[in-house]
């Protein structure tokens, strides 16, 4: 009789720990994809988003909520986080016609500050804005020329053969790639080769999306 309880306890144990055992359901990108290019999301469903991104009420200004197209009548299109991915993707297999460019300041592209998009190229808008033209024009046509696959000769830009360009930064409140992109608009950079990721780095962890950082 005493062995009998033992084993209906031992039994009701194993139930409860069944009952408490969490079975994380897949997380894909899209149906049937997990990956593309290293880039995966969470795969925990209890997962959070990250610190640095918790905040809901920065200052405004200068953290306002961005338009769709901040950059009419400019044609930039305004791209989501497949777009990016796929644009990664392309990266990854030789597509030397694009460029993913992370336009915010170094400091939050670390781990700490949430990492960035692994494949992305850190590009303050701090050398990029019309600060940067007006301060030090010859930096910001280094980095056209040996980044963005533009030619110059005599001050004349020639943009046949430069890249796409899409750029992002901290998300719906922040105007550090707007700002990049303006100035790139500025020097006559092609509108349909300038894309813009208004969603950022606060949609990408909120998706639960990997990220690289030191």
């Amino acid at each position: 009789m005493k062995k009998l309880k033992v084993l209906v306890v031992s039994a009701a144990s194993v139930a409860l720990l069944a009952s408490m055992a969490v079975t994380a359901k897949p997380v894909g990108i899209v149906k049937g994809v997990m990956e593309v290019a290293g880039i995966s999301r969470n795969q925990d469903n209890k997962a959070t988003i990250h610190p640095a991104f918790a905040k809901t009420s920065r200052p405004c200004p200068p953290f306002c909520i961005q338009p769709t197209n901040p950059f009419a009548p400019a044609a930039v299109e305004t791209v989501s986080e497949l777009d990016i991915i796929h644009a990664i993707r392309d990266i990854a297999k030789g597509d030397n016609s694009k460029m993913v460019i992370d336009a915010r300041t170094p400091v939050w592209t670390t781990a700490k500050k949430g990492g960035t998009i692994k494949g992305s190229v850190n590009i303050s808008f701090k050398k990029l804005n019309s600060k940067a033209i007006a301060k030090d024009p010859d930096a910001v046509i280094e980095i056209l020329t040996s980044k963005f696959g533009v030619t110059e000769q005599d001050g004349i830009f020639n943009f046949t053969k430069a890249k796409t360009l899409y750029l992002f930064c901290n998300g719906l409140w922040c105007g550090q790639s707007p700002a990049a992109i303006r100035a790139l608009l500025s020097l006559g950079y092609p509108e349909n080769k300038l894309k813009y990721y208004r969603s950022g780095m606060n949609a990408w962890h909120s998706l639960g999306l990997s990220t690289v950082g030191k």
